[in-house]
């Protein structure tokens, strides 16, 4: 029986949606989440010969960067439910031979049980429509001893990459901040309690949620990083939503980009970020 993708609202989101805009701008994330991924791997402890799941991998940088900690007798399974951006990951990592890119809904693929030793996410568990039975799928396909790892965002508050550009966006929209609520989205997993108990329900055992502060950084010009901060995040959704004319647009636009321009120092341009490292074993 072929898979079926049950959670259609992300699938519309991630394939017809703001998928495009980031394959479009996969390079420029990978790189302002240079920090957060290193974390990330530092924590997961992946090994040669182990057999990992990388959910949510989008174009595949994180599931490329666990290939080459495997080894040639281990192996990654990138898996994730947009189309676009595993086609942009295997343009990229085709010939990488111990690497395959599974496109599926991970809340109800039939992985096999007990497949994999170690599970990882960057900032891609948080969009299922049932986390609850997505993290019981999860655990199924882990291996007994075997380990999850992922990074999720914590308080929007405490995280700029959200809040800079959307709190001048929102002012001249003459809107309130958007609600955070546990539906399916960036900010989903921001409650720790919320996390331990989906954990727990799953089977999960060891559970740790650490909360770290970091940073996100950009070589980008402020105009570059301007054009990004429009395109993606809640300030990209909230500009999606309405119909302004140009000369609205620009005057956002410029704000941003000297918002930007503050920011930058040494050519560098810094958001302040705020990371829920989450691990728990079987």
């Amino acid at each position: 029986m072929a898979h079926k993708i049950i959670n259609n609202e992300q699938f519309e989101f991630w394939n017809k949606g703001i998928g495009q805009k980031w394959v479009d701008e996969d390079q420029s994330m990978n790189e302002r989440l240079s920090i957060l991924t290193e974390e990330l791997f530092l924590k997961s402890n992946i090994k040669k010969d182990d057999k990992v799941l990388d959910i949510g991998c989008g174009g595949g940088q994180t599931s490329f960067e666990a290939s080459k900690l495997v080894g040639s007798n281990g192996y990654v399974v990138g898996a994730d439910i947009s189309k676009i951006l595993l086609e942009l990951a295997e343009r990229k990592y085709s010939q990488i031979k111990n690497l395959e890119f599974k496109y599926c809904d991970v809340q109800n693929y039939e992985f096999k049980k007990n497949e994999f030793n170690k599970i990882i996410s960057r900032f891609g568990v948080m969009f299922f429509e049932n986390p609850f039975a997505a993290f019981k799928n999860i655990y199924n396909s882990l291996k007994y001893k075997g380990f999850l790892n992922f990074v999720c965002w914590t308080n929007v508050m405490e995280n700029e990459f959200f809040t800079a550009a959307t709190n001048i966006i929102i002012r001249h929209l003459n809107k309130d901040f958007p609600a955070i609520t546990r539906s399916p989205g960036p900010l989903a997993f921001s409650d720790e309690k919320y996390i331990n108990e989906i954990l727990l329900y799953s089977g999960f055992k060891n559970i740790n949620v650490e909360k770290v502060y970091s940073l996100i950084t950009t070589n980008d010009s402020p105009e570059k990083d301007g054009e990004l901060l429009l395109s993606i995040g809640l300030g990209g959704r909230l500009l999606a939503e309405e119909n302004l004319s140009d000369e609205k647009l620009l005057l956002i636009k410029d704000e941003i980009i000297n918002m930007c321009i503050e920011r930058q120092k040494d050519g560098k341009i810094s958001y302040n970020a705020c990371l829920n490292y989450v691990s728990a074993s079987k």
